[in-house]
């Protein structure tokens, strides 16, 4: 810690009352008594020099490194007789085992009942299951120290639990019986069902990103038959109404067989031990991999069109914009994945830069590169802003989407992204959970063992050139999806600017109700 100068130290102030004092004493005695010989003058002591102060080591931050080089931990495969695929990663750093059961469908397998996978897989858990009913299940999951997850996305069911090592068998017992032994309790149905109405209900009134949403993968995934599987990102209260029972069971027969799963067990367990334990608990579970939905390519959009998801008086815009990048499969994934980083992956990317800090249009903005197992992957660029600049927000986008298409990035945009990416996964590594989760993903996208270490040596090993090389293929979108959550009396004419503006009602449907033609003088600032 540092001292004022001017100001002495304490044992210098006690040095000097201690001369001081002596002298005193000297003084006293020579008036006393004459002395007999001249008094000799020592030389002047010297006091030694304060040490200097300790530079704080967190004001500087540390030298660049190069990151560890750890590989993502060996998976263990083997198949039961009946289909039921099993992998194993083991992990004794706690005793602890994470337990994911994953079944290959997902929302995508909705065909034409929106929402039956998401309220089936609900309802496994909600309906009890063997010899419980729905609040033993609970009781008996948090007896194990645990709770029982149920997660439903695009591609994918997944039943997790995680427990200590000796619950190992017990949560097993648990998880087999959800998978196998679900009741479909008529009641909890009932109620399981008008939760979801509830939800929806909620969502079209409140969420502008929820209402935005909707819109977006219905526009993104327009199909010649319209029936896209990914096109709807949730249901709405009127496809909800027509899920019943008996069709809940349909999904549940068609798709929780054991061709159809894979059983992730990491941790504090060997395969051997978890081999024999899956056994055991799933070898009497039967039935075949379904038939998998039909992914055809989106149309594209022959112009452009602002949808409008029509939200009276609200303050604030939600705004997507958005287009497609290449499949998860391609080998220029990392070089995509680190152009998004540049483009808006976090607080030192373009977007966030300009639009909110340089331009202050949004008080959020990013870009997001999504994982699908089918198809070609979603880019989306997002903002939420105020009303009256919502026009200035979406133009703002739209600039940095041009610009990371037709303007090279700099190399210490390239460096940083790649490196953030690169040594940001080994961080997703650290618990067994993580592991589990990364394992599933392995699965669902149909990507080898060694994916994660290849991927992480290609971003280290990424340049400027390759970097935009990927970003002028993949960015560069023709006519890209533009979707507006907001106040339409409010900003319906700024963004006829950029295109004609459709405006949905989301509390009916999402059904046009009206249109603005395309006025390329339109202000973009809303009065």
């Amino acid at each position: 810690m540092s001292r004022n100068p001017h100001v002495a130290s304490p044992r210098f102030a006690h040095l000097l009352s201690y001369g001081l004092l002596s002298l005193a004493v000297l003084d006293c005695t020579a008036a006393a008594t004459p002395p007999k010989a001249p008094l000799t003058v020592q030389p002047a002591r010297t006091l030694p020099k304060p040490a200097l102060a300790v530079t704080d080591p967190l004001v500087s931050p540390p030298p660049a490194t190069v990151a560890p080089d750890v590989p993502f931990p060996t998976i263990n495969h083997d198949k039961l007789e009946n289909g039921l695929e099993l992998r194993v990663v083991t992990r004794k750093t706690y005793p602890i085992i994470e337990l994911r059961l994953v079944l290959f469908s997902g929302t995508a397998s909705d065909g034409r009942e929106p929402g039956v996978a998401n309220v089936t897989d609900e309802l496994l858990k909600a309906g009890g299951a063997g010899p419980w009913n729905a609040a033993d299940l609970a009781e008996r999951a948090e007896s194990l120290g645990s709770s029982l997850e149920i997660e439903t996305g695009r591609d994918s069911t997944q039943i997790s639990m995680a427990v200590t090592t000796g619950d190992f068998d017990a949560a097993l017992d648990l998880l087999g019986s959800v998978a196998q032994k679900p009741r479909f309790a008529p009641l909890e149905f009932d109620k399981l069902k008008q939760r979801e109405l509830e939800r929806v209900k909620s969502a079209a009134k409140s969420s502008a990103s929820w209402a935005g949403s909707m819109v977006l993968y219905r526009q993104l995934f327009d199909s010649p038959d319209g029936t896209h599987p990914y096109s709807h990102f949730d249901a709405t209260p009127s496809e909800l109404q027509k899920v019943t029972l008996e069709s809940c069971k349909r999904w549940y027969e068609s798709n929780a067989t054991p061709e159809n799963a894979t059983l992730i067990v990491a941790g504090d367990v060997e395969p051997s031990v978890a081999e024999a334990a899956a056994k055991r608990v799933f070898s009497a579970w039967k039935g075949a991999r379904p038939k998998p939905p039909v992914f055809a390519a989106p149309v594209p959009k022959p112009e452009r069109v602002v949808w409008l998801v029509d939200r009276p008086h609200s303050a604030q815009s939600q705004i997507y914009v958005a287009g497609f990048g290449p499949e998860r499969s391609s080998p220029s994934w990392p070089a995509v994945a680190a152009a998004n980083q540049v483009l808006g992956g976090g607080v030192a990317g373009r977007l966030f830069l300009d639009v909110r800090e340089k331009r202050s249009l949004a008080y959020s903005t990013g870009s997001n590169l999504e994982e699908a197992a089918h198809g070609r992957e979603p880019i989306v660029l997002s903002a939420g802003t105020q009303t009256a600049k919502t026009g200035l927000a979406v133009q703002a986008l739209l600039d940095n989407l041009n610009q990371i298409a037709s303007v090279a990035p700099s190399a210490p945009e390239v460096a940083s992204a790649s490196r953030y990416l690169s040594d940001s996964f080994l961080f997703r590594t650290e618990t067994v959970g993580a592991v589990a989760g990364l394992t599933a993903k392995l699965a669902v996208l149909d990507l080898p063992d060694g994916y994660y270490d290849s991927y992480r040596h290609a971003l280290q090993k990424l340049d400027t050139a390759s970097v935009f090389n990927a970003a002028q293929t993949s960015f560069k979108f023709d006519n890209p999806v533009i979707v507006v959550a907001g106040d339409a009396s409010q900003i319906a004419a700024p963004l006829s600017h950029f295109a004609e503006v459709r405006i949905v009602d989301p509390e009916h449907g999402f059904h046009t109700t009206q249109s603005l033609p395309f006025n390329a003088s339109a202000p973009l600032l809303a009065p």
